[in-house]
């Protein structure tokens, strides 16, 4: 019961920061030509790392064999994104300088921990789609 609210929560959280990020993105595609080759690099890979976050959520709250790596993948992907961009600046963001590394950390952990989570609960899951006991 609580491994499938668990599973559920981490799929809607993958599909709510591609959809987050899709809406950051279109906010910012008419800037695009006044921004640096790297900064606009950044921002389409972060855009591509969304749309693996919509599916990877969407496979993971059917419960599907392919979203647990594929939403690794994805948690990975948004966690070394929030750190290298809280520490290059790289991407722009409407959080103030000063909370943008703790802001990251606390991202990175939440996806270690969901990152633990899926794998534990991948193993314990037959083939199937039962749990074992």
């Amino acid at each position: 019961m609580m491994r499938g609210l668990a599973r559920r929560l981490i799929g809607v959280w993958l599909m709510v920061d591609g959809a987050l990020t899709g809406m950051w993105f279109s906010g910012l595609a008419d800037s695009l030509g006044g921004r640096d080759a790297v900064s606009v690099t950044m921002m389409a890979a972060r855009v591509m790392v969304a749309a693996l976050s919509m599916v990877a959520g969407w496979l993971v709250t059917q419960r599907r064999p392919q979203g647990t790596p594929l939403a690794v993948a994805a948690l990975t992907l948004i966690a070394a994104f929030g750190l290298f961009s809280a520490w290059t600046g790289v991407l722009p963001s409407n959080l103030d300088p000063s909370f943008r590394g703790p802001a990251a950390l606390l991202q990175a952990v939440i996806a270690a921990v969901a990152i633990l989570f899926l794998r534990f609960d991948a193993q314990e899951t037959r083939p199937d789609g039962t749990t074992r006991a």
